[in-house]
This record gives structure tokens, C-alpha cells and sequence, in this order.
């Protein structure tokens, strides 16, 4: 059997591509605006211009730094459901993060999230099975915007026990991350083997970095933690308006982001990684789900296994301002893109409007999409048993199969059942309304009010709030962001 696939860039499509990124990492250069990780640089042999916290990365440099990354990296979870990626047709996607802001499906209007917006995504994630790893999925409003992003991962890492992948602004922040999941784990060294949680570091495109996130990525680094150097080209705004030219950048980001990742500490696992997408011209607004978003990342992903490196990219976006007929429409192409280049890892469950909302009916219905889109690339297996020519042979003409033992035991491998489309109501349809998300609306109550998620039992639990006390993450009360077992 053959997994369905797609393939946009040729040999010397690569190689040029390759050539381009290099010409710009060595003669234009990437803003580094930590004087730390300027000094990594130099003392690689990197042509730095302090003056212009400028650094030129010739190719000596970027091909020792892709020689020495690792092919494949681990990721793992506090509930022990542990993955090597790339891996054997295992492909993972995640919520969509980290938007100020939620849609509600019963009234159809958006208000800014809050804390309790994120543990209740949080639950709802931890309940759905297609989620592989969990984004944060929304910013914490209603907590000081200095130090929500600190909340965020500690109410993550307390709801879910699946692998959770944020974002660190600070080395600081990178620390409080390290040691919340060492405390759960055991052990720093734990940790860099089993590691439960990957960062996301996003340079400021074009070919900008500031020290905080600089300084973040490598902390991780050092620590052995999973670092997706995530490039968000903008075409026609930050980036250039063709998508060749876009590429040239997301791919000479990726190529430093990864050298500073291996200067940091040789063999650190890194990501290779593409959200991007355009600017609407007449407007100015950036737009997710357009087919030049979709060529971006499906090309940065082919990029990435070029040189022989996980992939991470947007997968399910659009630009759709409420769970419309667009937002169903861009979900899906934008899903199956990503399936097909076979990117390991994907981001985007559950957001609407260019990424800027979440909504948590949307991530129901993005998760029946997956479902879909898996079972498609699975393709068809033809054996002995799939054929079923036995039971074809005892049904013969005019023949059930409703009641052959053959139906019983293929019905689950072979049959994807829907869990929210196709669940219609027992009467005449109602054109104003959309069934799909009245039932989506429906799953997620039940969802929310049925899952229990394995919370951390008490003496872990004891050592987290140690490292929260410590780093001043605490509710406004004193009292601690999460309950445990």
C-alpha cells in the first residue's frame, strides 16, 4: 500500500532554492539583537557587525550545523504516548495558538479570552484523540500581558497529558518552562530524554531576532529541548510578493535559526518550520488559506526533509471571521496540503479569522476534517483479508454482508465512522441553520462535561507550584493556577 502524497519542488528547484538562502545568509546577513548570541556566532567564525547586531553566515557554518542536527527527534508526553518523528506515516497536528480571542458558536459573536477559555480548550483538546499535541490554544486576557504566557504553559502542561508545544520570550521564560517539566519528570536529564514539551522560536521576518527570543532558543538548546524554528513569512509585506522569493527567506531562516540551535549545543533536536502566508494588498490585513500560503509551507516542508529534518507547518487555517461555509472551504484545503507534502507536524485546529480567534466547536469539526483526510491517505490495502473473497464467495449474488464474520472484522480498520456530519436530526432541515455546528455545539458540551483529564497527583504537583511560587506565577488571590489529583 501506498500513502498518498504530493511533491511541488524539483531537484534543481532545491538546489537553487538552497543557493538562494545561502547568498542571503552570507551577503545580506540576520539581525541578531542578543550580544550573547552575537558572541556564539562569532566564535563560530561568523562575520558579526556589532555596530548593526548584524551577523554573515557562510556556508562552511550552515552545512557542519545541518551535518550535525539530528534526523529524527522525540516527542514525548507526561501520559508516556511517546513518538519519533519523522516516523512511519506518523503525522501529528495541534490547536491553533495563541489568539486574544473566542467564538461562540451559540451566539455568533467574539469576546476576549480568559483563563478559564484556556483550561476549558485545554480539556477539550486533552479529550479529543486526533489532537496529537497541544498548543495553548488562547492568550490569558484577564492576567497581566507580561506574564500570561507563563500561565498559559503551566495550565497546559497541569490539564493535558499530551506533548505541549509554546513559545518562550525570554531565557527566563525558557527557564520556568525547563524546570516546571523537570519537576513533573524527575530530573533535568529526564527531560532532555523524554522530553514533554518543544518550543517554538519565531524569528521577526525578515531576517530579525530579537535577544529575548534569541536568548530563549538557546537556553532550550542546552537543555535538549525540541526547538521549531518557526518562520511566518508575510508576502508582499515582510517578504517578497512571489512566493519563490518568500521561500528564500523562510528557508535562510530556518537554516540560521538551525545553526544557532547546534552553536548552542551540537545535536540539539530542531524543527524545520513554515506558517506564512500573504498580505491582502487592498487592505493590508494578512490572510491565512490562500493557495500562495498553502505553496509556501507545502514547499518550505519539502525544504526541510531536504536536508533531512522534522518538519512542523500550518495545517488547517483560513481567513473566515465565523464558522462559515469559507471557513469549511480554506480548513480543508489547507489541512489536506499539508497531509499530502507529508509534514510530521502541523498547527492549526480550532482557529478562524487569519489565526486571530479560536473557537472550540471548530476544533470538534477540524478534528472530524483529520479524521477524514487520515483515512484518505491511508489509501487501500489489498491483502488476503481486505479482499474478502471468502465471504464474497459465501454471500454470492444478491447477498449481505451486514451479518458476515468478515464485516466484523474489518468494519473498524477499514470504515472511518463520522462523529459530528451525518449525525442529521429526524426532520425536515432548516436552511438557516447549519447542522454541523449545531452538533458540534452539542459534542463539545458533552466533551466538556464528561472528560476527566489525568491531573497531576499531589506530590508533583507540589514541586510545580514550587517552581510557579518561585517565578511569581500565582492567581491574584496566592493561590495556584491549577487543581491536581
Amino acid at each position: 500500500m501506498t500513502l498518498a502524497s504530493m511533491n511541488l519542488l524539483s531537484r534543481g528547484d532545491i538546489e537553487r532554492m538552497h543557493d538562494a538562502s545561502l547568498r542571503i545568509l552570507s551577503e545580506v546577513g540576520v539581525m541578531i539583537e542578543s550580544a550573547s548570541v552575537r558572541d556564539l556566532f562569532r566564535s563560530a567564525g561568523a562575520d558579526v557587525d556589532d555596530s548593526k547586531q548584524l551577523v554573515r553566515l557562510d556556508e562552511r557554518l550552515v552545512r557542519s550545523s545541518i551535518e550535525s542536527a539530528p534526523r529524527s527527534i522525540r516527542i514525548s508526553s507526561r501520559g508516556g504516548a511517546d513518538v519519533t518523528m519523522p516516523g512511519d506515516g506518523v503525522q501529528l497536528i495541534s490547536t491553533d495558538g495563541q489568539p486574544p480571542a473566542v467564538f461562540d458558536a451559540e451566539t455568533g459573536t467574539k469576546r476576549a479570552s480568559t483563563l478559564s477559555d484556556l483550561r476549558d480548550f485545554i480539556v477539550l483538546a486533552d479529550a479529543l484523540p486526533e489532537v496529537g499535541f497541544v498548543w495553548p490554544p488562547v492568550v490569558a486576557t484577564d492576567l497581566p500581558s507580561d506574564r500570561s504566557s507563563f500561565y498559559e504553559f503551566l495550565v497546559a502542561v497541569a490539564y493535558t497529558s499530551k506533548h505541549v508545544q509554546h513559545g518562550a520570550a525570554s531565557s527566563e521564560e525558557a527557564r520556568f518552562q525547563i524546570e516546571v517539566c523537570s519537576a513533573i519528570l524527575g530530573s533535568e536529564d529526564e527531560l532532555r530524554s523524554r522530553p514533554i514539551f518543544s518550543d517554538v522560536c519565531t524569528p521577526i521576518s525578515p531576517l530579525r531576532y530579537d535577544a529575548g527570543e534569541a536568548e530563549a532558543l538557546v537556553t532550550l538548546s542546552k537543555a535538549g529541548v525540541p526547538v521549531v524554528n518557526l518562520s511566518m513569512a508575510i508576502a508582499g509585506a515582510v517578504t517578497p510578493a512571489s512566493v519563490a522569493g518568500s521561500l528564500a527567506v523562510i528557508n535562510a531562516e530556518n537554516l540560521c535559526g538551525l545553526t544557532m540551535t547546534q552553536l548552542a549545543s551540537p545535536g540539539s533536536p530542531s524543527v524545520y518550520s513554515s506558517f506564512s502566508g500573504v498580505m491582502d494588498l487592498k487592505s493590508g490585513v494578512f490572510l491565512c488559506g490562500t493557495p500562495e500560503g498553502i505553496l509556501m509551507d507545502s514547499a518550505a516542508t519539502q525544504m526541510g526533509k531536504h536536508y533531512g529534518l522534522p518538519t512542523c507547518a500550518g495545517g488547517p487555517s483560513n481567513a473566515a471571521r465565523s464558522l462559515s461555509s469559507e471557513a469549511g472551504l480554506e480548513t480543508a484545503l489547507t489541512a489536506a496540503s499539508a497531509l499530502l507534502i507529508g509534514t510530521d507536524m502541523m498547527v492549526g485546529l480550532g482557529g478562524i479569522d487569519r489565526a486571530g480567534v479560536m473557537s472550540k466547536e471548530k476544533l470538534v469539526m477540524d478534528c472530524e476534517l483529520w479524521r477524514w483526510l487520515q483515512r484518505m491517505r491511508q489509501g487501500v490495502e489489498i491483502t488476503d483479508e481486505t479482499l474478502g473473497l471468502d465471504a464474497i464467495a459465501r454471500q454470492g449474488p444478491g447477498g449481505t454482508f451486514l451479518s458476515d464474520i468478515h464485516t466484523a472484522k474489518c468494519m473498524r480498520k477499514e470504515l472511518m465512522i463520522p462523529q459530528v456530519t451525518a449525525y442529521h436530526v429526524k426532520r425536515e432541515p432548516d436552511g438557516t441553520e447549519d447542522e454541523l455546528v449545531t452538533f458540534a455545539i452539542e459534542r463539545t458540551k458533552e466533551l466538556l462535561s464528561t472528560h476527566k483529564p489525568p491531573l497531576l497527583s499531589g506530590d508533583v504537583a507540589k514541586k510545580v507550584c514550587e517552581v510557579a511560587r518561585r517565578h511569581g506565577i500565582l492567581m491574584p488571590d496566592g493561590s495556584q493556577v491549577f487543581e491536581h489529583a
